[in-house]
């Protein structure tokens, strides 16, 4: 809570007190629960009526409970863009009034922080765990300062155990949390911080300038950067933790190195797309109405069409709930419904895509196949980038436009970096780095840890190693003169 105070100072006090309403709102679903239990020795119409009753009043707990959370979340962080969008309709619709402009200071890692604390709530409410009934505890798990600014977004149930225990540290805990520490420290003052004035100054220009050529080149610029800075913070955050014998869930399994869109974000943010499933698809998908759905639309339409349909439901549902928490933006709202989009198509066009497969026999030239995916992949990853990345709905469809008819590859001449003043030892550092952070997830794509490897060598051989990589960051990292401090991307949200 130090770290916390140091940092949002006396907006420390919306987390102490959200905390103690969740805190209590877990009493008393274990309360409840409880009771509930000691009256299942009753005869059995009144233990069903209680147990009916029971159930009726932990659902009105636990709602009324996200509600204050969501509804904390929604003021602070959204306010603004719901006040200016009625604006924006008002004006529209050629109506004088205005609706003043609310902003509100946010606390850091609200969104990281609510997540985390609905997910406590629905899991003491399901009977995944126990209610903790030491408030600083609980406390701790929500502002753990590791994770309370880009995850990963963690569960009671997965960290409790490591969390509270107080294990001392030892060399093993130590060694291993400062070697993830600086490889993410690699990832983000080599390649990240570095690549930032050439995003700005090709995605955060006016895009109208720029050829559709130069516009994808930085896509791929601005995607290696996020994931640079991403896993790099949040390998900081799993060492850091690890150093104290704590363990946190991973957040990033290799995503460029998916086939699909649905194995992209079954790497890309793990825990948030878990969090997602569990919390929202799933109550969706088993809800009574989405049941009666299921059983009308299969009827009529079949079992495939009716799986396409309901899940199409669940699955907008989960993507507009993934876009708005991203950021308080249409373009976050655009982003959640491509990969809506995307998913969804690829519902309805699977079975004829394995039949295409088949009749070609694509299987048989596996070389080709993978060629195919990866560079639809990329392009499907860049371009969500960049809806992620540009605020105005207007220049992402100016890029569209510069992509599809003004490609212009000519304009990817030798002299670019120059144009874009990037120096050419700040490219090659770049383009190191990045081979090296390939090689590294390449060979944990095929379950070697090259951590492992290097901790099975000669101590003189690891410590060389060890040095020189050190050395390398602190030599050739992007900051001190010369380069603008660059925030940590995920932090904003």
């Amino acid at each position: 809570m130090l770290f916390y105070f140091l940092v949002s100072s006396w907006l420390i006090l919306i987390i102490i007190i959200t905390t103690f309403v969740i805190y209590s709102a877990g009493l008393l679903l274990d309360f409840i629960s409880k009771r509930s239990l000691v009256k299942q020795d009753l005869e059995p119409e009144i233990a069903t009526v209680e147990r009916q009753q029971s159930q009726f009043k932990k659902k009105r707990v636990t709602k009324w409970t996200i509600i204050i959370i969501l509804g904390t979340l929604i003021v602070l962080k959204y306010a603004p863009f719901i006040t200016s969008s009625i604006n924006s309709a008002l004006a529209y619709l050629s109506i004088e009034a205005k609706v003043p402009i609310l902003k509100f200071v946010v606390p850091l890692g609200i969104s990281f922080y609510s997540l985390q604390a609905i997910s406590y709530c629905v899991d003491v409410y399901r009977g995944v765990v126990s209610a903790e009934r030491n408030y600083f505890k609980l406390l701790l798990f929500l502002s753990f300062f590791p994770t309370i600014m880009q995850g990963p977004i963690a569960r009671y149930s997965d960290v409790k155990e490591t969390l509270f225990a107080g294990t001392a540290i030892n060399s093993d805990s130590f060694v291993h949390g400062i070697q993830r520490i600086f490889w993410g420290l690699f990832k983000k003052i080599m390649i990240a911080d570095r690549l930032n004035s050439l995003v700005i100054a090709i995605i955060d220009a006016d895009n109208a300038q720029f050829a559709g050529s130069i516009m994808l080149l930085g896509a791929a610029i601005y995607t290696i950067q996020l994931y640079m800075d991403f896993s790099g913070i949040v390998d900081i955050s799993l060492g850091t933790a690890e150093i104290f014998n704590i363990k946190l869930p991973e957040n990033f399994r290799q995503p460029f190195f998916a086939k699909t869109v649905t194995d992209f974000w079954k790497r890309w943010h793990i825990t948030l797309g878990s969090w997602l499933k569990d919390y929202v698809f799933y109550p969706v998908m088993l809800s009574r109405r989405i049941k009666s759905l299921t059983k009308k639309t299969r009827k009529k339409f079949g079992k495939h069409a009716s799986l396409i349909i309901t899940n199409a439901i669940a699955l907008f549902v989960v993507w507009l709930c993934n876009g708005f928490w991203h950021g308080s933006g249409w373009n976050f709202v655009m982003y959640g419904m491509y990969y809506f989009t995307l998913i969804t198509l690829a519902l309805i066009v699977e079975p004829f895509m394995e039949k295409v497969k088949t009749i070609l026999h694509l299987d048989n030239h596996k070389i080709l196949l993978r060629t195919i995916q990866a560079t639809k992949m990329a392009l499907i990853i860049m371009i969500g980038e960049l809806i992620f990345r540009v605020e105005s709905i207007r220049k992402i469809l100016i890029i569209f436009k510069n992509i599809l008819f003004n490609f212009n590859v000519s304009e990817l001449t030798t002299d670019l970096l120059a144009r874009f003043k990037f120096d050419i030892g700040d490219a090659w550092i770049v383009l190191i780095a990045i081979i090296l952070v390939f090689i590294v997830d390449f060979l944990k794509e095929r379950n070697i840890n090259p951590l492992d490897k290097l901790n099975s060598l000669p101590i003189w051989a690891r410590w060389t190693l060890s040095y020189v990589f050190i050395v390398s960051i602190v030599v050739f990292g992007a900051y001190g003169n010369g380069y603008t401090p660059v925030d940590i991307i995920y932090a904003g949200f």
